[in-house]
């Protein structure tokens, strides 16, 4: 306690233990922290000082200055009760140690609460002690504007300096230029906030007067649901106007029918030799893009990233091979790959399921991995025999397989070996040339990735775990030799195409298995069987039958297996006899279109999609084709379908911005 030398007492306190002493401080001016309205509302900022007085010793009085700060309040009640709780000697009795240690507590929450609402504007800015509302210490003003203790700017001014300035902002001023404040209720609008209140309530308003318009337009769209409804009701009684195709059986609700291409990870429900299958569609390809190029040889289409990689093989330069990115969107736009000369041949290429690596076998005993953004080989595994075939693993982006010309299968982890963590020797020593993982069924339960090979003798399965040995896939036993295999994930088809082993046996062929499409036999080409196997289960397959076609006897060129969701599944080849691209639909082996022809015989043939569409390609020695597809059906019937499906996504959009309104 001092004295102010006018008999009244006030508390001093030093700028270095302020914190310490602020709850005592807002004890000895009664701040009160409470919301203060006016005109029905709240007030952001408010200082007003009260007339109430606080006896200290011997009845000196104090005024108290309650603020509102940001319309957080505090109780006031409490800080009074507190008041008369504080230690105090009166007649030689101290206060009992439990009153000690509430005192204690009531000082530390007035310091949380100086520290919660920020309160170091009651102090002087000399100082740094709290103003007074009078007395030496009362608080005054500078014409700039600056607030400070009367007593602390009187000695600022009054030193004998040339000119005397504002503590602060350094305007000049004087002693007599000081004026003190006896405050009365001050209140800070936030013009900010009222525009920002205003500007929701417009808000408000707007959004009310277009949720009355999506209304009107939900009923309307309500009744022109229930008119297509009565419609659909009309042509499903009617089966000959919709080629036997039912409704029924794609689902109560015919929006299905565009939804379900976007189920792209479900297992297509393909049932074959049942009546299920009138519920599939025909899918038919119009070509889109046809690139002229030299010495083309295998690619590989990544539709994530709209990218194409095409090998090569240059003659003119001293058969040199290379690679040749291709831009799907605009494929004039293409990139030239240069391969070290030790790759040599690339015998198969892949794309990585996240899209942005490409994995190469060579005959350059390599197995390479290149950037898809640096355009570079990141990585290389250097091998003991060349490399046919490769494949990535589905189930960890890690590991990656490479077919041997030994019949081999070699396991790599990228993240860190040149090594191979697993080697398999397979039922045949010949050249494993064509691989795909499987698609695993999560009824199974199983983690290990498992994979199908081809090789000379035919299809093979091989299981990672490590002590499972390959097995031959039954139903293509003494077919002949195995030159290109094709694999369909959603509908679990697999096609082997087989040479004969003699031109004894290509003559003695059954006439009834000759494709009545092809054309007379052609030199080039050798008559061949294609067998289909279905997989049932994890390691059960069932042969669902075969048919004959004309092939090249001089190049061993692949094929593809078309699956698009609500279709029947597509078998792809080049034909000999055509050089053009011919499509089978499975399981009859019908033939249900053929492609533009090229100049040379097709060597690959692949298929990528994505959610909305997908894109076949063939490239030959000379040509690369793109071919973009479309379904085939009555064109009012799925006009409606179309429709439909429109109106539902229009009503659970309409519905979804309602409930976001309210």
């Amino acid at each position: 306690m001092a004295d102010n030398g006018h008999g009244n007492s006030y508390l001093s306190f030093s700028s270095t233990n302020r914190q310490e002493n602020i709850g005592t401080m807002l004890a000895a001016l009664r701040i009160e922290i409470r919301p203060q309205e006016q005109g029905g509302r709240e007030v952001p900022f408010m200082f007003r000082s009260s007339r109430s007085s606080t006896t200290y010793g011997d009845g000196d009085s104090d005024q108290s200055t309650p603020m509102v700060i940001d319309s957080e309040s505090v109780e006031g009640g409490g800080e009074r009760g507190s008041n008369e709780r504080r230690i105090e000697e009166r007649d030689g009795f101290s206060l009992t140690r439990k009153e000690n240690e509430r005192t204690v507590e009531e000082a530390k929450r007035r310091e949380d609460i100086v520290k919660a609402y920020d309160l170091d504007g009651l102090n002087c800015a000399i100082c740094m002690e709290p103003w007074r509302s009078e007395g030496d210490h009362q608080v005054s003003c500078l014409p700039c504007g600056h607030l400070y203790g009367f007593s602390c700017i009187s000695k600022w001014l009054q030193r004998p300096v040339p000119t005397t300035k504002c503590p602060q902002c350094n305007a000049k001023c004087e002693f007599k230029d000081i004026r003190k404040l006896y405050t009365t209720p001050v209140v800070v609008i936030d013009e900010g906030l009222q525009k920002k209140v205003e500007s929701l309530e417009d808000e408000i308003g707007s959004l009310k007067t277009e949720k009355s318009d999506l209304l009107d337009i939900q009923d309307n769209l309500l009744e022109i649901q229930d008119n297509l409804l009565k419609l659909l009701r009309n042509l499903k009684e009617k089966p000959a106007c919709t080629e036997n195709t039912s409704f029924e059986q794609m689902g109560s609700k015919p929006h299905q029918f565009l939804n379900a291409k976007k189920a792209q990870g479900a297992q297509s429900g393909f049932s074959f030799g049942s009546h299920s299958s009138k519920q599939l569609l025909h899918c038919n390809f119009k070509l889109q893009h046809e690139l002229a190029i030299e010495g083309g040889r295998l690619f590989a289409m990544d539709f994530s990233y709209q990218n194409l990689i095409l090998t090569r093989r240059i003659a003119g330069m001293g058969g040199m091979h290379m690679l040749n990115k291709i831009n799907l969107i605009n494929p004039r736009e293409n990139e030239d790959i240069q391969l070290p000369p030790s790759t040599k041949a690339v015998k198969d290429i892949q794309i990585s399921p996240c899209g942005r690596l490409a994995l190469l076998a060579s005959l350059g005993k390599k197995l390479s991995i290149l950037s898809m953004e640096s355009n570079n080989i990141v990585v290389t595994y250097n091998l003991r025999v060349p490399a046919w075939s490769c494949s990535w693993d589905l189930n960890s982006p890690h590991y990656v397989y490479a077919g041997l010309q030994n019949g081999m299968l070699l396991v790599f982890d990228m993240r860190g070996t040149l090594n191979p963590l697993q080697s398999m020797v397979g039922p045949v020593p010949g050249p494993i040339h064509t691989m795909y993982p499987l698609a695993q069924n999560p009824v199974l339960g199983s983690n290990s990735q498992k994979l199908l090979t081809a090789s000379s003798l035919g299809p093979c399965v091989w299981n990672t775990d490590a002590g499972k040995r390959p097995f031959l896939v039954p139903g293509f036993e003494n077919q002949g030799i195995c030159t290109s295999l094709a694999y369909g994930p959603l509908s679990d088809d697999i096609v082997a195409s087989y040479h004969p082993k003699s031109k004894k046996s290509n003559a003695t062929v059954n006439s009834q298995c000759i494709d009545p499409y092809s054309s007379p036999f052609p030199e080039s080409a050798t008559l061949c069987s294609q067998l289909l196997v279905k997989r049932i289960a994890d390691s059960h397959y069932r042969n669902l039958g075969s048919t004959s076609a004309y092939l090249s006897n001089g190049q061993m060129a692949r094929t593809a297996i078309i699956n698009m969701q609500n279709c029947f599944p597509l078998f792809a080849y080049g034909d000999e006899a055509t050089r053009g691209l011919r499509l089978k639909e499975l399981p009859s082996f019908n033939v249900t279109q053929n492609l533009k022809p090229h100049h040379h015989p097709i060597l690959d043939v692949k298929y990528a999609h994505n959610q909305d569409t997908g894109i076949l390609g063939s490239v030959s020695e000379d040509k690369l084709q793109l071919f973009s597809a479309e379904l085939l059906q009555k064109r009012y019937v799925y006009l409606m379908v179309e429709t439909f499906g429109a109106l539902s996504t229009s009503l659970f959009t309409i519905f979804s911005m309602n409930h976001k309104i309210q």
